[in-house]
Parts: structure tokens; sequence; C-alpha cells
């Protein structure tokens, strides 16, 4: 899969860009603040169908930008022989004679509309439509933040195969919304506790699809991040070993937890308390581990994520790398390169172009952020 054009309007700090794109390495240079993130972020939201680093969806439309406030993302891409476009709109609300509704973060509240071929589709039916594998400088994350990060990364990756896995989280999510109201009415005296049957069993119905895939995607990204680490070894050549394991949070059944949720008042057994652990050489790599490592350790998933994508459908992912050579070590950057060049298009940015361990001819494409505009470097 590859993209071959993408537009952007009053997507953060881009007012206008219409840019065509081929096959292969293409790099794009530019200061701090250029652009360069917004531009990588806006790429993957056609495949994730959200953003990974605004709290609102507000936030994503441009700043400076004068009415109407609508932001607009459109990738043409060629999957599979064939060619798709994904747009992805959001529109400010208007709140009457104070103009636009906002949050208390300053960000207006959006509207969002998703097309597929023109065609208008729920998130759920348009995700993978694209498909795409993001590492920024924030996925030390996948390593060192809270649980609902590494849930997320199997959640993605296996959204942009099966359609039906984010609908099975929204439906356990209704339904855990549901049995945390109902244990808290309980709580209160103002439901019965013979009305947590309906739940457990809708609840546990819902959480087995979902534990079931990522069970298998997690084992399956395990051995093909533990072999892209090894391919990444240290500087040192030492051989460390990378392995993900996925538990699940089904050690008790709803009915063996209900007393500790009819006293917390909240469900503590399920999906939305899955771990996945992230280990070098037997220890936890968030505690253990050097920013180095754990940034080796954080590509190799990513570089995984993108072979479990290209296995499971003949088609690899659009690779987008934002600054990711900036803090590796020499000899890593060098077999990152190598481990990308395989890749069908690969799209990466840098503040300098110094440390990207790329010839200018292995090159499909060179550009350059200045004042707001991408020019083609020569």
């Amino acid at each position: 899969m590859h993209l071959t054009r993408l537009q952007l309007s009053d997507f953060r700090s881009w007012s206008q860009l219409d840019l065509d794109l081929s096959p292969g390495i293409t790099l794009i240079s530019g200061a701090n603040a250029a652009g360069k993130s917004n531009l990588i972020e806006a790429i993957y939201m056609l495949a994730s169908l959200r953003s990974t680093r605004a709290q609102t969806e507000g936030e994503l439309i441009r700043w400076q930008a004068d009415q109407p406030q609508v932001m607009r993302i459109a990738g043409m891409a060629v999957r599979d022989s064939e060619s798709v476009e994904v747009e992805v709109s959001l529109a400010a609300r208007v709140g009457g004679a104070a103009g636009s509704a906002r949050q208390r973060s300053g960000a207006p509240l959006a509207n969002k509309r998703i097309r597929v071929n023109g065609v208008a589709r729920r998130a759920s039916d348009a995700l993978g439509a694209i498909r795409a594998v993001q590492f920024t400088t924030f996925d030390l994350d996948l390593l060192t933040g809270p649980s609902a990060v590494r849930r997320r990364y199997l959640d993605v990756v296996i959204g942009q195969l099966q359609r039906s896995h984010a609908a099975n989280l929204s439906r356990y999510q209704r339904a855990l919304t549901q049995r945390n109201a109902l244990l808290k009415r309980i709580a209160e005296r103002r439901a019965g506790e013979s009305e947590l049957e309906h739940w457990d069993d809708l609840l546990q119905a819902s959480a087995e699809p979902i534990w079931l895939a990522r069970a298998e995607a997690a084992a399956a990204l395990s051995e093909l991040a533990a072999a892209r680490h090894l391919a990444l070894r240290s500087p040192d050549g030492s051989l460390e070993r990378l392995t993900l394991t996925y538990s699940p949070a089904d050690s008790q059944t709803l009915r063996e937890s209900r007393r500790r949720d009819l006293g917390r008042g909240s469900t503590t057994v399920g999906p939305h308390r899955d771990e996945l652990f992230i280990d070098l050489d037997g220890k936890p790599a968030a505690n253990f581990a050097s920013r180095a490592q754990q940034r080796a350790a954080a590509l190799s998933m990513r570089l995984a994520e993108a072979d479990f994508l290209a296995a499971e459908s003949d088609d690899s992912p659009i690779l987008l790398l934002d600054d990711v050579f900036s803090e590796l070590d020499p000899p890593r950057r060098e077999r990152t390169a190598e481990a990308v060049s395989a890749v069908e298009q690969v799209i990466m940015t840098t503040a300098d172009p110094d440390v990207v361990p790329f010839e200018p001819s292995a090159l499909t494409a060179s550009f350059a952020i200045v004042d707001g505009r991408m020019l083609l470097r020569a």
C-alpha cells in the first residue's frame, strides 16, 4: 500500500496542503514547530481515524483559522492495485451568538465526518481502508505509560485487519458503562443485586472475542518484535531478548469478583483491565532499560506491527517515522535504515537531515518545510 496524494485544509498549523507522493522513501525536513509532526499525525488519522496526540478532536482545527471552522484531511492511496480515498473532516459546532461552542480546554466542540470513496462511513466500517504504522517520539509511552496505551497498541493493529474488533470494543464499553452504573445504584439501594445477572452475561459475551483477538495478535507481535529487536542489536553487540506477554484480566469471572465490584462500585475484571508486559531479558523494560534501550524496544514493536499487518493482509502498510533517527546511536540508525528499506512506502521527518542514514539517491523524494510551505528539494 502507498499514499499517492495528501490534502489538508485547516489542520493544526496547516492552512492548505496538496502533496503528491510516490512509493519508496520520502524525507520531510524542517525546523522544530514547522509542522512535520502535524503532517505525520494527519496521515496516520487516515488509518486510525482518530488523533494520537489530541485530548479532544477540536484541537485539530487550525487555531489561526477564521470562520468557517472546518478541518479536512483527504488521502488517496493504492491498495492491492486498487485506488481508495479516505476523508476525515471536523466541523466546529456553533454555539449561537457566542460563536463556536468550546470546551474548557479552549478547543471547539466538533462533529466528525468520515468518507471512503465518497461514501459516508462509521469509523468502525472505515478502519483499515488505509493501513499505516506510526513511530513518534512519544512511543516511549508504550513501555512507560499506563496500561491503556499498550491495550490501544493491540487494538489499533487488530482493528486495521478486523473491522469487527472496533464494534466488539464499543459493545463491551457500553455494557461496562451500564454495569458500573448499576453497581452504583445497588450501593445506593436503588437497585437489587439480582439485576447484575443480565449485565454479567452480556459483558462476558462481549469480552470473549476481544480477549481472543488480543491474545492471538500479542503472540504474533511478540515473535516479530523479538526478531526486529535482535536485528537492531545494541552497539556493544549484546543480544537482548525482547518479549511481549499478554495478561488478560480474566482470572476471575464477573460473579466471582462481584463482592469486590460492589465494594468499589466499578467492574474490576475484563478487557479494560488487560495488560501487555514488555520485558528485556526477563526484566520490565520500563524499570530496568535505559532510554536508548527503551527507544529501540518501542521501534521494534512498531516494526513488528508493520510486519504483522503485511503478513495478515499481503499488503505492507505505510510506515510513518517522525524524527526516528534523532535519538538513535549511529549503529542503530544504520540498522533501522536497513530494516525500513524494504517497506513499500516510508514517510519520515527530521529536523536535521544529517542524521538520516540514507544517501540522496535512495530517496524517492525530499521535501523541506519553509514558512509553512512544502518545497521539493533538488
